[in-house]
């Protein structure tokens, strides 16, 4: 018998077994707090999304098992009007094989929904997640990617609104973001930005709603390039937006949901990189039955993959995601009322422009584009209020250029569970 084969399998009976021997008498009295721990194990075929005719490299395995596990905690609390609401997850992620890449996160979310006696009313959050990279195949022109790094982000925002109960209100929303990462290979990518939007919601009826406005995003690629002394040069972006929403409820089963943007974005270093143009999404959901429930979207967004690099060697722009095409398919259903089952199928088309300026040198620009699908199903079962266990299987196949997109299979197994004590 191949211990390989066997390995996978077996760690998911136990992750099965964790979650079953989690199940208890939930209480009858709520409480708007909780705490509790959580297992997860998950093995994935294709941990450094190497391309199909691409090598392993000496002294790393392909395939891994991770074994996630997590202390839990959260509130949610009505304080008149207010409403304080958190969680915050402590985990260790222990890989099998590779196990070089073990590490340590957390995640933090925090909420505040306020409101006055009058129709002024807002939201408060604050988010910080600690986690290690996610890998990409092609992300470096230097070659295979597979170093240890650690990503932390932080993220705050503020909404107020003005005309709760009224058919025309106003709205305004700040939001933050910064991302920093661990190793110094990834400082390219490291980035501040802000953004903020004014603009008007109007409700004619209790069926739809429409809201149109203005947001002015700026941010900052602190160490974007280096000086030949060795000095961190630091590259700025603006982006102007026109925006447009609505909202339509025909029915009691069918609703749908509708963005549509103009945009442009300038750098001050970077100008090969400014853009222009329109994005947008059509969304519908269709629930036919008190069990089952259908969604589908389509979207077309500009450059939300894109991001600066410098090897050293090359310093320049990397716009692996010029516009992006997809379509979304999601189908839920409910076995009973503690088993639930669902299933998305993605279809994505990209458009890859990289542009990249040797020292010294004239510019290099390459283009291509790729496509990918992604399949998913899984299946959770709530046996108590405090108590879950779910499992998901997951196939992402990816084709395109060689130079900019190599084609590549990934398939990921998992299963989790945890349990809580209010």
């Amino acid at each position: 018998m191949n211990p390989d084969r066997c390995r996978p399998r077996a760690l998911t009976a136990v992750a099965l077994l964790c979650g079953m021997a989690g199940v208890a008498p939930a209480g009858a009295q709520s409480s708007p707090w909780y705490v509790g721990a959580a297992q997860g194990f998950t093995y994935e075929n294709n941990l450094y999304r190497l391309g199909r005719d691409t090598p392993t490299p000496a002294g790393l395995s392909r395939s891994d098992t991770v074994s996630t596990t997590s202390l839990l905690a959260g509130i949610d609390q009505p304080i008149s009007r207010q409403r304080l609401f958190g969680n915050v997850s402590l985990r260790t992620n222990r890989y099998l094989d590779n196990t070089q890449q073990n590490n340590q996160g957390y995640g933090l979310n925090l909420g505040l929904d306020w409101a006055t006696i009058e129709r002024l009313t807002g939201n408060l959050n604050f988010s910080a997640n600690q986690s290690l990279a996610r890998f990409n195949a092609n992300e470096f022109l230097t070659g295979i990617e597979t170093r240890h790094n650690i990503e932390d982000a932080r993220q705050f925002g503020a909404t107020v609104a003005i005309g709760v109960v009224t058919r025309l209100s106003a709205e305004a929303t700040y939001n933050w973001r910064s991302v920093r990462y661990s190793a110094p290979e990834y400082a390219f990518r490291e980035n501040d930005q802000s953004s903020l939007s004014a603009g008007l919601r109007y409700r004619p009826s209790g069926v739809s709603s429409f809201s149109a406005g203005l947001r002015q995003t700026r941010g900052e690629y602190p160490r974007f390039g280096r000086t030949v002394a060795g000095d961190f040069i630091a590259d700025s972006f603006r982006r102007n937006d026109l925006y447009l929403n609505a909202d339509w409820t025909p029915g009691g089963a069918s609703s749908a949901d509708a963005r549509l943007s103009f945009g442009r974005t300038a750098y001050d270093v970077a100008t090969e990189r400014n853009l222009s143009g329109v994005s947008g999404a059509l969304g519908w959901n269709w629930r036919p039955t008190g069990k089952l429930k259908f969604r589908t979207a389509l979207s077309r967004d500009s450059g939300i993959d894109s991001y600066f690099f410098d090897t050293g060697l090359v310093n320049g722009v990397a716009d692996y995601s010029r516009s992006t095409t997809a379509l979304r398919l999601r189908v839920d259903y409910e076995v009973s009322a503690k088993i639930g089952t669902h299933a998305t199928l993605t279809q994505s088309s990209r458009s890859l422009t990289n542009r990249a300026t040797p020292a010294g040198g004239t510019p290099i620009v390459n283009t291509g584009s790729d496509r990918g699908t992604a399949l998913a199903i899984g299946a959770s079962w709530a046996p108590t209020r405090n108590t879950q266990l779910s499992c998901d299987l997951s196939q992402e196949t990816r084709s395109g250029a060689a130079t900019l997109s190599v084609p590549l299979s990934i398939g990921t197994v998992g299963c989790f569970g945890q349990i809580l004590l209010r």
